[in-house]
């Protein structure tokens, strides 16, 4: 069972995922902290049980010291008697009091005058010599392997005639320390079992949410794509995460339906001259024509060829826009002349619509901006072909462009139509958008003029504004800047 739950998981699998890194993480910091906390207490104890030693020493030599001291007997002039036949004996008796109060003091060693008095019997023949660098009278390391196979600690006391060492060896210190080591060495497989099993159970935990992600993404799909992931209220990373792979299908989706739209414009707008080419061509060969019928049916061929081309290059001018592969071509431009020359174009459209352009071009302001030529160009086309097909029969189109200072120029076209509310002029530059009347319900169109005509403007670093009163008087504003200084991008 254990074999087939082994062949089931994928370990070379799972040690690339972010789950095992996250536990080798986790189990170095922990094993870090672990080595950190060890050496720290391993240091603690070494240095605190040293400094105590030390101070035990010290105040044991300082006891004694005041013990011999206090009993005030010359020791040199020592005489035996019934109750001390040595001065060790006389020493010992002075002392034990103090070395009462800390048995554990192995070795003390007194001299009196340059002369030893009294050392204790373990010490045998072994004398402590003070280093010549103990004048200070500090604790000292003292290595004498007859005495002890470890270092000797021992505090020398020098005061009048006397000089006082007591020692201690360091076993007790070294082997507690040693059984710390052994005690480290034993646990750390431990910590290391169970730092991994931590480990495991918290990256699982903790990036369970990250697969119930990736599986409400993994059902997205182009027929999904309204659906969007779960978890967005939580205020974490993950939720984080969710908000922003949620606002990023929103965009996906907004351009799923851009290229729906786009798709069906288009395919509604190619159909029609498509429909009567082919009706024209259908006729033409399945009767004889005279000449002037075949110019009559090549004639109308052309003019549908003709727009064709012009929804094509229209198509393929918001492909350049959308996609930031306009190359702008500066040059100096004349609006008067531009604009005259447009709207000249426009008069047989106008007369067909029973419109009438009423022109106002200041000949006596200085009408010249630096800008791309045909993308202005197109803007008043668009701009021109807007207004002639949504105004009223019988109206005029007024035409308005006037320097209003030394930087700006004043473009306005002006058409008395079906009034606008005010909360959809800012969508009339969205794509795709019509504002539906009874105006413009019969006339075909995509829905880009506007929109084009917003890029142009917003490339260029121009300004636009549409206005539209409750009387239906509808206006654009183009603002240009005669200085302007545009450097192709």
């Amino acid at each position: 069972m254990i074999k087939t739950l082994l062949t089931k998981f994928n370990f070379e699998k799972y040690f690339k995922t972010t789950r095992f890194k996250t536990t080798i993480w986790y189990v170095a910091l922990f094993l870090l902290l672990e080595l950190v906390l060890a050496t720290s207490i391993y240091f603690y104890l070494y240095r605190t049980m040293r400094s105590e030693l030390d101070l035990s020493l010290t105040k044991q030599a300082e006891s004694i010291y005041r013990f011999v001291k206090e009993s005030k007997i010359n020791i040199q002039e020592f005489v035996p008697d019934s109750i001390y036949s040595s001065p060790d004996e006389l020493v010992y008796d002075i002392i034990f009091e103090a070395l009462a109060f800390n048995p554990t003091n192995t070795f003390v060693q007194i001299s009196f005058k340059n002369n030893i008095v009294y050392r204790t019997t373990n010490l045998r023949d072994v004398v402590i010599k003070i280093p010549v660098d103990k004048d200070i009278q500090k604790p000292f390391d003292y290595n004498e392997p007859e005495l002890s196979e470890y270092p000797i600690r021992a505090a020398y006391l020098n005061k009048g005639d006397y000089k006082i060492i007591v020692a201690f060896p360091l076993e007790i210190i070294s082997k507690t320390l040693s059984n710390l080591i052994n005690l480290y060495l034993i646990i750390a497989p431990l910590f290391l079992i169970l730092s991994f099993l931590g480990g495991s159970f918290l990256s699982f935990k903790a990036l369970s949410r990250i697969d119930k992600i990736i599986k409400q993404a993994d059902e997205i799909n182009s027929y999904k794509i309204d659906r969007y992931l779960e978890n967005e209220e939580y205020d974490d990373e993950y939720g984080r995460l969710v908000k922003t792979l949620n606002r990023m299908l929103k965009r996906i989706k907004n351009s799923f339906d851009y290229m729906n739209q786009f798709t069906i414009g288009a395919s509604h707008e190619l159909k029609t001259p498509l429909t009567i080419l082919r009706g024209e061509l259908e006729l033409a060969l399945k009767h004889s024509k005279t000449k002037e019928q075949y110019r009559e049916i090549i004639q109308s061929s052309y003019e549908e060829t003709l727009r064709l081309i012009n929804i094509v290059e229209r198509l393929f001018l918001i492909s350049k826009l959308d996609n930031s592969l306009i190359k702008l071509n500066i040059s100096n431009i004349d609006l008067s002349k531009l604009i005259s020359h447009i709207v000249n174009d426009f008069k047989i459209i106008a007369e067909e619509k029973k419109v009438k352009f009423i022109l106002d071009l200041s000949p006596q302001d200085d009408l010249f901006i630096m800008a791309d030529s045909e993308l202005i160009r197109q803007m008043f086309i668009n701009l021109l072909d807007n207004v002639v097909k949504f105004s009223f029969p019988e109206s005029y189109i007024i035409i308005v462009c006037k320097k209003i200072d030394n930087e700006k120029i004043l473009f306005s076209i002006s058409n008395k139509s079906e009034p606008i509310p005010k909360e959809l002029l800012p969508k009339l530059f969205d794509r795709f958008f019509r504002f539906e009347s009874s105006v413009n319900k019969n006339i075909s169109g995509l829905g880009f003029g506007l929109s084009i005509v917003k890029q142009i403007v917003d490339l260029h670093r121009f300004q636009i504004e549409i206005n539209s009163d409750p009387d239906g008087n509808f206006t654009v504003v183009v603002i240009f800047k005669s200085d302007k200084k545009l450097s192709a991008n």
